[in-house]
Parts: C-alpha cells; sequence; structure tokens
C-alpha cells in the first residue's frame, strides 16, 4: 500500500487488467489527425480484434489497415511493407504513416523503429508507435503516439508564454477550450494532437502544457524534460468542480486572477436533475481506461458513494490532485479482477463501470453498468461537456428504471452452489 499525505491511499495490486490492448487508440486518433493513416503491424487475432471493435467505422473509409503477419513470416526480423506503404499513399495520400507495433512481432523481437526509419522518406514520415497491449491499454497508447509527434513540433520562440493543451478531444471541443482560455486572457500555442500533421504546435520553455486527459503522464514528462516546458499540476476538467479549478490554476500559471465559483454552481444547478439520482448512489469503477480517477472525483462531488476506484495505472506525480480530492476512497492500482468480482457481489452496488469485456456478464446479473469506455469517445471536457458526463452516468440508471424487476433467484442459482453440490 502507497500512501501520500492528503491524498487517497493507493492499494497496488500487480494484477493483468481486463482491457483492450493499445491499437483500440486507432479508433479515435485517426479521425482527429485527418491526414494520418494508422498502419498495424499484426496477426489475424489483432484483425479480429479491430474489425469488432471498430467495425462501425467501415463504411467511413477509415484510415487505418493491417498488414499481416502469416507463421511463416513470424521468423522473419525485417518485414517487407513498402508494397504497402505504396498503396496507402496511392489511396489516402497521409501526411505521415504511424506504424503500431503488436504482440506477436513484438514477441518475436522485430525491430519496429528500424523498419520505420526504412520506409520513412522526407516527404512522407513513418513513425513507430508502440501500442502492444502486452504493456499498453487501449488508452495509454494515445501517449505513444503524441511522443512520435514530438520531434516534429517546433522550438517555440522565447519570450512568448502560450498555452498547449495536450490530449485528443474533438474539434468542438477543442474549439470551446481554445475560447475559454482566450477569453480568461491566454494566448493559445495549440493542440497535440492537432488535427493536422503540418499544424503541429511550437513548443519550447515558455509553453505552458495542461494535461487534458489523465493517460498522459509520459508524454507530459518528456515535453518537460526535453523542451523545459512549464506543467500544469491540476484537477483535469472533467465536472463543474474540476473545470473550475482547471481553469483558475492554468490562468494563475499566465498571473492571472480568476474566481469561477459562481459558474461552477451554475452548472450545477444544470445538472441538477442528474445529480439528484447519483447522490447517494454506491458506484464501483474497475480499471480500464485510466479515466477512472477523475471520473470517480466527479461522482463523489456529485454526492454518490465510491465503493471502489481501480486503475490500470497510477502516476503519483501526475494525478496528485485527483489523489487529494479522493481521500477517503479506496483507490487501487492494477486490481485483482477476482477479488473485485466477490466484493461485488457481497456489496451489491448501484452501478458498476467496467470495460466492455465484463459489462455483459455484470448485466445478466442484475447490475446497472456503464461502458467505461464511452468516456473516452464522448466529449465530456470543460464547461461543455459538463451535461454530457453527467447524463452517461444517470443514463443507465433511467434504462433499468423501464426494465422489469431483476428475478434475484435467477441469479442466486448462477452464483450459489446448490443443496445437492
Amino acid at each position: 500500500m502507497m500512501s501520500v499525505p492528503g491524498c487517497a491511499q493507493i492499494v497496488k495490486e500487480d494484477n493483468v487488467t481486463h482491457s483492450f490492448c493499445g491499437l483500440a487508440c486507432v479508433g479515435w486518433l485517426y479521425q482527429k489527425i485527418k491526414d494520418s493513416f494508422f498502419l498495424i503491424l499484426g496477426t489475424h487475432t489483432c484483425a479480429h480484434f479491430l474489425q469488432n471493435a471498430l467495425g462501425m467505422m467501415v463504411f467511413a473509409k477509415p484510415r487505418f489497415g493491417i498488414a499481416m503477419i502469416e507463421e511463416g513470416d513470424l521468423s522473419r526480423h525485417d518485414p517487407k511493407l513498402d508494397e504497402v506503404i505504396a498503396e496507402i499513399k496511392a489511396d489516402h495520400h497521409p501526411s505521415v504513416i504511424f506504424l503500431l507495433s503488436s504482440c506477436t512481432p513484438e514477441v518475436m523481437k522485430i525491430d519496429f523503429r528500424g523498419l520505420a526509419h526504412s520506409l520513412s522518406t522526407p516527404e512522407l514520415p513513418v513513425l513507430f508507435v508502440p501500442a502492444s497491449g502486452l504493456s499498453f491499454n487501449f488508452s495509454q497508447a494515445e501517449d505513444s503516439v503524441l511522443q512520435a509527434l514530438v520531434p516534429f513540433c517546433p522550438e517555440a520562440p522565447a519570450g512568448e508564454k502560450s498555452v498547449v493543451f495536450v490530449g485528443s478531444v474533438n474539434d468542438s471541443i477543442a474549439d470551446d477550450l481554445r475560447s475559454e482560455a482566450e477569453e480568461l486572457g491566454m494566448k493559445v500555442g495549440g493542440f497535440l494532437p492537432e488535427s493536422r500533421f503540418d499544424r503541429l504546435p511550437a513548443i519550447g520553455p515558455d509553453t505552458v502544457i495542461a494535461p487534458i486527459q489523465p493517460y498522459l503522464a509520459r508524454i507530459v514528462s518528456r515535453l518537460n524534460r526535453e523542451r523545459g516546458v512549464q506543467v500544469l499540476r491540476s484537477l483535469f476538467p472533467f465536472g463543474p468542480t474540476g473545470t473550475r479549478v482547471f481553469w483558475e490554476d492554468l490562468a494563475a500559471m499566465f498571473g492571472i486572477t480568476v474566481d469561477l465559483r459562481e459558474r461552477e454552481q451554475a452548472a450545477w444547478e444544470r445538472i441538477g436533475e442528474q445529480t439528484a439520482m447519483l447522490k447517494g448512489k454506491r458506484v464501483f469503477l474497475t480499471a480500464d481506461t485510466m479515466m477512472e480517477l477523475p471520473l470517480a472525483r466527479f461522482l463523489k462531488n456529485a454526492g454518490a458513494d465510491v465503493v471502489e476506484c481501480s486503475s490500470a495505472y497510477i502516476n503519483k506525480k501526475f494525478h496528485a490532485r485527483e489523489l487529494e480530492a479522493l481521500e477517503g476512497v479506496r483507490i487501487v492500482e492494477q486490481p485483482n479482477f477476482h477479488r473485485q468480482l466477490e466484493e461485488i457481489r457481497e456489496s451489491r452496488p448501484d452501478m458498476i463501470v467496467t470495460s466492455l469485456m465484463t459489462a455483459n456478464p455484470f448485466v445478466g446479473n442484475g447490475f446497472i453498468v456503464k461502458w467505461s469506455m464511452e468516456f473516452t469517445l464522448m466529449p465530456i471536457h470543460s464547461w461543455s461537456g459538463v451535461f454530457t458526463l453527467a447524463n452517461l452516468f444517470v443514463s443507465p440508471i433511467k434504462r433499468r428504471e423501464h426494465l422489469p424487476e431483476f428475478d434475484e433467484s435467477i441469479w442466486m442459482k448462477g452464483v450459489m452452489p446448490s443443496a445437492e453440490a
């Protein structure tokens, strides 16, 4: 158990997290970086996973694909991808290609970095992105993509202080963040990632880095180390309280004093119907997206009782403010899912926030469940995202109200041994 003064205690169980692999980040990043192509070097398993996880996007002619490795290729350490790259250039005309690693080729020691370098040209960079499920969960691999972009970010001129928001959000949220910062008197240097490869922000010692996603600890640390940036250490902009603290702390780094308490109160009033439904509800968050800490903090602020908040990885420095806000809540890093399952069976929480892989069994046993993956795909940031965030939590509660009452005896037959046994 790790303990930080004034923070929630962290229990570390060192177990494998039930989460999608890092390849899933392609689902939102190819849409964000509109002149990119994501090429996965993987096996049939990778293809089946992406087809199932991202299959709803195939009709939109998505800019991602898989270079399939057959059994006979596994002994080769230099897969031939020249024809694949040529086909991608002809069909999609990208400005950058991201070459993503996957489990089997990594185990076979394929030199992805060298392969990407050999395929890259000044006109069309091919950038290596480690995304194997052996090392990354699906949201964490976005960090790898952003790190691949760092060498292409120009050096910011000295003396020009600006903020660069780090983390992929859709264009409407990005516009809201930009306009809010400018209204508060801050110069916006851009976003990492931007919507185009040729518009990457300039970053230097006078740049303030404002992380807006809680799974980007490594890229923030790298920018601080290599570019000497100033890093915002605050709550993430989820929910009325997190949004107020985020903007007040960011403004303070520019020497600007703002008091947004009235705006926070107005935001809470706007979601009064939702918070009334959440108040007193016992919520259990299993590890999946690495967004669990700020989500649990929002629930706590809304009056819910967070039974447990677990996450695949917790960085005590990067997540310090969220941990402070969660004092008194049970926090678990890399949880043992079987232990959680037993506790859930015994405590019967009112809602479980969990992965797609474990959601249906919980639903089948009568629990109200929220897919944690939805929070990675929906516009839940800052003031404009408050209503969406609250609705995501109450939608399964409302849905349950329209369903017939769950037959407890059926569930008990599934989990309790019979007398004959």
